[in-house]
């Protein structure tokens, strides 16, 4: 795996995000009814590992992030939901913003909130977790302007008159170009490949990437991780999953 790092300009949906993922609407997405089995499968709260700071196996009934925006449930659930196959459970992801549909949405953020107790970031390993692209939206002359599959990790909110500071992870539809960032975060390339379907698996060492990107991680605390799957920016579809993830406790 090979990173890409850039820093540039600033679109509204990221200013929008960091402004508001510490207020945001919390939207709940339920799981289909399972088929019946000689035993149903434990949710996730009976599989909290103490070596992990935080982890998101989608396996449970419910899943309750936030939507940054104030996107409503219904539109949350018209872009993302809770699915299984025989590889395990897993977050789908589709946005068609194709201009033929009457009922279009924005981009939709969607993520956990780390607020009463959030983690410090010295404290914090890696951040894990396996994702594949399923369709790629349209290619444009920016590829970071919309992606089958993204890891946002939020630091530092911005205010009005400063950015903020974290990371926008990538699965690019083509490779994009050096010196982006988004209100103060560092977009990184992970990947530009094929949308073949294909699960990969992800890791990053985040006090050390912020260390190399921002300054000293010590003091800073991890905020907010989500993703985002989006097709807006160049009106078309774009469909991704998210699965296993997981931040690992330092000790």
């Amino acid at each position: 795996m090979k990173l890409r790092v850039a820093f540039k300009g600033s679109p509204w949906i990221a200013a929008s995000l960091l402004l508001g993922c510490m207020a945001g609407r919390v939207v709940s997405l339920h799981a289909p009814a399972p088929v019946a089995t000689a035993s149903a499968a434990p949710s996730q709260v009976a599989h909290q590992d103490p070596t992990f700071f935080w982890q998101e196996r989608f396996d449970g009934p419910s899943l309750s992030w936030i939507a940054p925006f104030g996107h409503t449930a219904e539109q949350v659930a018209s872009v993302y939901s809770l699915a299984s196959e025989q590889g395990g459970p897993f977050l789908h992801a589709h946005h068609d913003a194709r201009p033929e549909r009457q009922e279009r949405v924005r981009a939709i953020n969607y993520g956990m909130r780390f607020e009463s107790d959030p983690p410090a970031l010295e404290r914090v390993g890696k951040l894990r977790w396996r994702w594949r692209a399923r369709q790629h939206p349209a290619v444009h002359d920016d590829p970071w302007l919309d992606l089958a599959a993204s890891v946002y990790v939020i630091v530092r909110q911005p205010t009005l008159l400063t950015d903020g500071k974290g990371f926008k992870f990538g699965w690019l539809a083509s490779h994009g170009p050096a010196g982006t960032s988004q209100k103060g975060l560092a977009q990184i390339e992970l990947r530009a490949d094929p949308a073949d379907g294909s699960w990969r698996q992800e890791e990053v060492e985040l006090c050390g990437l912020y260390r190399q990107l921002f300054g000293p991680c010590e003091g800073e605390h991890l905020g907010y991780v989500g993703v985002l799957t989006d097709a807006d920016g160049t009106e078309s579809v774009a469909e991704g999953d998210y699965a296993d993830m997981t931040i690992d406790r330092v000790r």
